[in-house]
């Protein structure tokens, strides 16, 4: 992905220390990893980019969006949904009930479970982004993702009403496995072949290794992602060993930055 550079007005440096911040926040795992959260390697950190055209990107587009709006563009655009119950933390809480741009999102959990299941609420404003990925999806035959979660709920002592961000406001999402027309599976643990520290996406990306067919194609659905700007934050298993298993993307409302790892 191209890096630009703009100028930040008066508080640059202070955004930055906020962006820092936000970024060592959102680094959770996924569910499941337990202990092994607290002794992961990680990747030295780099500063997020703060492209000139930030404002007019289609996940800074989708994260300023109302309520109103953001259903009416589901419904415009064909996506079945249903309104979930009130999600602690979640802004615009919906359940998928069909796929999105011709793309099914769903975890692993029988299908009696999943409208129950708390990982599979979406804030909309997350729904009208995966919109803009599955055309890219379907470019490489993928109909089906599987996800670890994208709702977690926040803790009990959470503030009634309040609204919140990455994975507690539904946010965010845990890619672990494409699933192709084919039959074919893309699993981001097996085939993705990178190194923690290293860059995946743009001029200076080190390519997998082994260069096997399934972890190009992973590199080129992630960097076309990320080319494309439809997530704030993107995050691989080159960032840390407590992504070594999935693809994070992220909307974040109100920021002007962009973070690949």
């Amino acid at each position: 992905m191209r890096a630009e550079s703009v100028a930040i007005p008066g508080r640059r440096h202070a955004r930055r220390i906020v962006a820092w911040a936000l970024l060592a926040a959102a680094l959770a795992g996924s569910p499941g990893l337990g202990a092994a959260k607290k002794k992961a390697r990680k990747a030295p950190e780099r500063p997020p980019e703060y492209p000139a055209e930030a404002d007019s990107t289609p996940g800074s587009r989708a994260a300023r969006l109302g309520p109103e709006v953001c259903l009416r563009e589901l419904e415009r655009q064909g996506v079945r949904f249903s309104k979930a119950s009130p999600a602690p933390g979640v802004k615009i809480p919906v359940r998928l009930t069909g796929p999105v741009a011709g793309v099914t999102y769903r975890t692993d959990y029988p299908d009696r479970e999943r409208p129950t299941v708390p990982y599979e609420v979406f804030d909309c404003r997350l729904v009208v982004a995966l919109l803009a990925l599955g055309p890219i999806l379907r470019r490489h035959d993928v109909e089906e993702v599987r996800i670890f979660s994208a709702w977690r709920p926040p803790p009990r002592t959470f503030p009634a009403g309040k609204v919140t961000d990455r994975h507690p406001g539904g946010l965010a999402v845990d890619f672990r496995l494409f699933r192709k027309s084919s039959g074919e599976e893309l699993d981001v643990l097996r085939d993705f072949h990178g190194r923690i520290g290293k860059v995946p996406c743009g001029p200076s990306a080190t390519p997998p290794s082994p260069k096997i067919a399934a972890a190009l194609e992973l590199r080129s659905i992630l960097c076309a992602a990320a080319e494309a700007r439809l997530f704030h934050v993107l995050l691989s298993p080159n960032h840390d060993r407590a992504h070594r298993n999935h693809f994070h993307a992220e909307v974040r409302p109100g920021v002007r930055w962009f973070i690949v790892r």
